[in-house]
């Protein structure tokens, strides 16, 4: 192509760029105007204000999914370097989108909680208090962290930065997640959960859509990226559509509000767009199946075919057709974000339970009542579907019957613990609460390592080093046992981000303990294997017998004040947690010596 085509193609480009968002800011304008135009505001905080916070935020939410899209894809699917380089400079430019739109969302979020018209003489006196809140506190941590992203993406364009960006945009959904709706009543977990779930389903599935179209016609069509991407797209689709269901379900007052809230309607046209979306994935999917090739290698030739070229060209068409449908979902959830849902946030029960943890009281723990316990943690399922997704992904290596069962039985008991009868009793019995991470952490993150692969750099690290192998082997159950002893416990009782914070230190502690362990090469001298496996065991034996033994309650501003009429003993209630964690320990024990015995067995006689 010729420079002067290639400059007209460009303009025609980014001219046809504008229109697609002027379009989507209007309708998120007219969508938040229509779900919240009845709503009574003691002062009005102007036309810029009240217009600008819906196209900020939806300015805002396609940059951050270009950006974790844009990075999920380079540092995990693309093989060739200039293709890495080409999505980087993207993700670059959309993390930059990202902290001015982050920026922007703060002042006009500002502006409509304090009524204060953007430019009035008063516009920013008092700033301070708004970003102490708790809303303020997470617009200023998305802010801070967008444009930490923003440095890291333009160092380079290595795998490891790649992955690094990734991270961090991450982040920038969690910090979203924390400003969903719900706040403050029973239904805050779930709604922000689903959020989080949602927030980061969107951004790999769009933002990755979206760079591939950006590759040449070598990289857009390279088979192996487009089939990976294939089965990371179904994962998403699978994640929104719970998701979404979800947190428009705890919104709600009543079904009927259907045709009456234009919140929840709203709420329907994305689930219908969702819908369409998932039709032009089975499309996109059959065109895969007939066209696309591994590009490498003696099939390139086949991949050329006549036949194949037109179903790349369909594959393409259905991608950008995709992508339109997605940018209309994002502007509808821009301005749902904007406008309040028409389930009014119940106040908590007025005992001391309900007061701290939102939930009333549940009944005293026996066997009829805890069976029957059980509170959905959206977060855990969600974890749990993805890590068996990941698992039987498309050309996925062969696995054996003994690696299935162990990823299944880790996924099983992750879902039942973040969702079963610890997630009941877990904020008002100590016992029920540290018995749950050390669950997440044996047996859930101990099954899970022991299937995943191990890091080469790990293996690296650990080989002809076993200070350094002991020493990662305990550093997740070192942090759990600190964050139980600081003040970082009482965050996570009271706040949902350091709620979901402990529960993955507790499950990426088990993890790594795992691979840890079997980063190590058999050939390593007996006594340092030995001693890698015994040490978590040792350092799990002392936390229970100190639990057992201590007159230090923990968290004791919490445990010893939900006001139960049964167990009120805290402390006793936690030398029962001290109990639990001597039994986990054993029983890993006796599991340890059993499989080591069935390794070092000699083979029967032919």
């Amino acid at each position: 192509m010729s420079a002067p085509a290639a400059l007209r193609s460009r303009t025609k480009l980014i001219v046809v760029l504008g229109v697609v968002l002027a379009v989507f800011a209007g309708l998120s304008v007219l969508a938040a105007a229509a779900a919240g135009g009845d709503n009574l505001v003691l002062m009005d905080a102007g036309p810029i204000a009240r217009h600008g916070a819906p196209i900020a935020s939806m300015l805002a939410d396609l940059a951050a999914a270009l950006t974790l899209g844009g990075a999920m894809v380079a540092g995990w699917l693309l093989r060739e370097d200039a293709d890495r380089a080409r999505v980087m400079i993207a993700v670059g430019v959309a993390a930059a989108i990202t902290t001015l739109a982050r920026g922007t969302s703060l002042a006009f979020s500002y502006a409509v909680a304090t009524g204060q018209p953007v430019g009035s003489p008063r516009f920013g006196s008092d700033l301070g208090v708004f970003v102490a809140t708790d809303l303020g506190i997470w617009l200023l941590i998305a802010l801070v962290v967008a444009a930490a992203t923003t440095t890291v993406a333009v160092l380079g364009s290595s795998v490891r930065i790649a992955r690094t960006v990734a991270a961090l945009a991450g982040l920038i959904a969690f910090s979203a997640a924390m400003t969903g709706h719900a706040a403050g009543d029973e239904t805050h977990e779930v709604g922000t959960s689903t959020m989080l779930i949602h927030l980061l389903a969107v951004g790999i599935w769009v933002g990755g859509l979206a760079v591939l179209q950006l590759l040449p016609d070598r990289g857009r069509d390279d088979g192996a990226v487009v089939r990976g991407f294939s089965h990371l797209a179904l994962i998403c689709w699978v994640a929104l559509a719970l998701s979404g269901v979800w947190a428009l379900a705890v919104r709600m007052n009543h079904p009927g509000e259907i045709l009456t809230s234009p919140y929840v309607q709203l709420g329907v046209a994305k689930a219908v767009l969702l819908i369409l979306l998932g039709g032009l994935g089975i499309l996109q999917r059959r065109q895969i199946a007939e066209g696309f090739e591994d590009t490498h290698g003696p099939a390139r030739t086949a991949a050329r075919a006549d036949g194949g070229t037109h179903a790349r060209a369909t594959y393409r068409r259905l991608a950008l057709l995709e992508l339109a449908l997605m940018g209309l979902a994002v502007a509808l959830a821009a301005a749902m974000s904007s406008s309040p849902p028409p389930a009014d946030a119940s106040a908590p029960p007025e005992d001391p339970a309900g007061v701290l943890t939102g939930y009333p009281l549940p009944a005293m723990p026996e066997l009829s009542t805890v069976l029957t316990a059980w509170r959905p943690d959206p977060f855990g399922i969600a974890l749990a579907c993805v890590v068996v997704l990941v698992w039987w992904r498309a050309r996925a290596p062969h696995r054996s019957r003994a690696q299935n069962l162990r990823l299944l039985t880790g996924a099983a008991v992750l879902v039942l613990v973040t969702s079963g009868p610890l997630n009941v009793y877990g904020k008002v019995l100590v016992s029920a609460h540290v018995l749950q991470h050390v669950l997440l952490m044996v047996p859930a993150g101990v099954l899970l390592g022991s299937v995943g692969a191990v890091p080469q750099r790990l293996r690296a690290l650990c080989d002809g080093r076993w200070w350094a192998a002991v020493l990662l082997a305990l550093a997740g159950p070192s942090l759990l046992i600190i964050g139980y002893v600081s003040p970082f416990l009482r965050l996570a009782l009271d706040g949902h981000a350091a709620h979901l914070a402990l529960q993955l230190l507790a499950l990426a502690g088990g993890v790594l303990t795992a691979l840890t362990i079997r980063a190590v090469p058999s050939t390593a001298p007996r006594w340092q294997r030995l001693l890698l496996r015994g040490s978590p065991l040792l350092l799990g034996l002392g936390a229970g017998v100190t639990l057992l033994l201590t007159d230090s309650l923990l968290a004791a501003s919490w445990f010893g004040a939900t006001g139960r009429s049964w167990w009120a003993d805290a402390l006793a209630d936690q030398q029962r947690a001290g109990i639990a964690v001597l039994v986990v320990v054993a029983l890993a024990a006796v599991i340890m010596l059993v499989s080591r015995r069935r390794r070092t067995a000699p083979a029967p006689p032919a």
